[in-house]
């Protein structure tokens, strides 16, 4: 089974981002993850959530694929072009978000005019798959684990407090449910067989 996740429209070049997807390119889906979060790089978190989402669409709609299984089949960073970065009251089609990153980029020109710098973004494709084949490429046992199957859960208390709900609502031997328990007399100094007390007199 194959899924697959996009980013679009990044904000970096497609070179220096192809440098961390070689990193992660043929390897487990997990072990992938912590070499991103462990990477220095500034598209290295983006690249993480990307291969989470790839994950999170392999397993909807209950297919039951299990992520320890997946592998990263394939990772593709393709150019998005080149584009300025403006000021909001510039292009009003900057959202908010993106306010923060869109710094102006400006060089000076003759006669007292500015060219905007252009900055590259790209697109970036992530393919998990389970697959023998791939698992075998990866360098890893064609056939994937088992998923572990967990037990539906009949009612919302556990099977430990539904066995002492249980216990506490049965009749005690020789007792009715309603009787309560007589009160013991109070107990004196005992008594030996010859019916003397313990007191010396």
């Amino acid at each position: 089974m194959e899924a697959v996740a996009r980013l679009l429209h990044y904000r970096g070049a497609a070179q220096k981002v192809r440098l961390v997807a070689d990193l992660v390119r043929m390897k487990p889906a997990g072990r992938a993850i912590a070499t991103l979060k462990a990477t220095r790089k500034s598209c290295s978190a983006p690249l993480a959530k990307l291969v989470e989402s790839a994950i999170a669409n392999a397993q909807q709609n209950g297919s039951g694929v299990d992520a320890d299984a997946l592998v990263i089949a394939k990772i593709m960073v393709d150019e998005a072009g080149r584009k300025p970065l403006q000021r909001n009251n510039m292009i009003r089609s900057v959202s908010n978000y993106k306010k923060r990153f869109a710094r102006p980029r400006f060089m000076s020109g003759p006669q007292g005019r500015m060219w905007l710098i252009p900055r590259p973004f790209c697109h970036v494709t992530v393919v998990v798959s389970d697959d023998p084949a791939v698992r075998r490429e990866a360098g890893l046992p064609a056939e994937a684990p088992k998923a572990v199957s967990r037990r539906p859960k009949t009612s919302r208390i556990g099977a430990a407090a539904a066995a002492v709900a249980a216990a506490g609502s049965r009749p005690v031997k020789g007792k009715s449910a309603g009787e309560k328990e007589k009160k013991s007399p109070a107990k004196g100094p005992k008594a030996d067989k010859s019916g003397k007390t313990g007191k010396s007199e």
